[in-house]
């Protein structure tokens, strides 16, 4: 029996098609309720981690952040000795190096396959996974992987792909807020984005408008990635370099745009591209301020 812990945005849809391919899971999620919808495609809900390590030989783990992550590993490895660990969480390189000695000084194999693609990729099956760890171990598990991932990509070990990850997700991060910058610039100036599109169209930025033009004009997008994770995701990426010594000064600044559009813009639980009305909303509060400070 296969282990699935944490079925949010994400999880859901990976525990799901591996019980749509034919596996028996048992799952669990802190929140219980967000995990009982997969008791009717035939899932074993635990109640615990505990549980879980009794039950399963491989866990796959698809929690926030680096504290869910080492929370979860530490009470499956004091749980149960030998289990084999597939971390999907988008986590940073010095947490998965601690956690796959943690594991290996428990007899434990630890993989760590962080995916790219959103709740629709991982529904349909179409992940890519960014994998690191034992070769052999990644191997007896390729089949089950192919149910959410449709091709895996090995990089090393745990932490260089998590170190990957994080600067895989860096290049979205700064194509999407460039676009969206790229927008308001041209607004500013009275020019609406189909204009925009029109010249940027011909050029080899086209592939960033056809993700992210769409999604950034949308009022009424689905949540494919939360704001706070994207904060997350860079902080963790802008710590990775501080924990080499690499300075990484846009990486910083990314942090701090999508931290303040999810903490004063109170769009944390929001799709990050949304940060383009974080951003108009800046302007907004500058230009009266300024009107403010200039009126008689």
């Amino acid at each position: 029996m296969l282990g699935f812990v944490g079925t949010g945005l994400m999880g859901f849809p990976m525990a799901r098609r591996l019980l749509e391919s034919g596996y028996k899971v048992v799952v669990w999620n802190r929140t219980v309720d967000k995990a009982r919808p997969l008791q009717d495609l035939g899932a074993l809900l635990a109640s615990s981690l505990r549980e879980v390590a009794e039950k399963a030989d491989t866990v796959m783990v698809m929690v926030s952040d680096d504290e869910a992550s080492e929370a979860v590993v530490r009470e499956l490895l004091s749980s149960r000795k030998g289990i084999c660990f597939v971390n999907h969480s988008t986590v940073s390189p010095t947490h998965t190096l601690q956690a796959r000695r943690l594991a290996e000084a428990a007899g434990s194999a630890y993989l760590a396959v962080p995916v790219m693609g959103g709740p629709s990729e991982a529904q349909r099956g179409e992940l890519i996974g960014i994998a690191g760890g034992d070769q052999e171990a990644l191997e007896r598990l390729r089949q089950v992987l192919s149910a959410y991932i449709r091709e895996l990509v090995y990089v090393g070990s745990p932490e260089e792909a998590a170190a990957v990850k994080l600067a895989v997700n860096s290049l979205y991060f700064t194509s999407m807020i460039g676009l969206a910058e790229a927008i308001l610039l041209a607004e500013a100036w009275g020019v609406e984005p189909p204009k925009l599109f029109q010249v940027a169209d011909r050029l080899w930025v086209k592939a960033i408008i056809e993700r992210y033009g769409e999604r950034l004009l949308s009022e009424g997008k689905p949540v494919r990635f939360k704001m706070r994770l994207a904060a997350k995701d860079m902080f963790y990426a802008l710590k990775a370099g501080y924990d080499r010594g690499q300075p990484l000064p846009h990486i910083a600044a990314l942090t701090q745009i999508f931290l303040e559009a999810a903490t004063l813009g109170g769009m944390g639980e929001e799709d990050y591209t949304n940060v383009i009305r974080f951003l108009r909303s800046r302007a907004a509060s500058t230009a009266q301020r300024s009107q403010t400070t200039l009126a008689p």
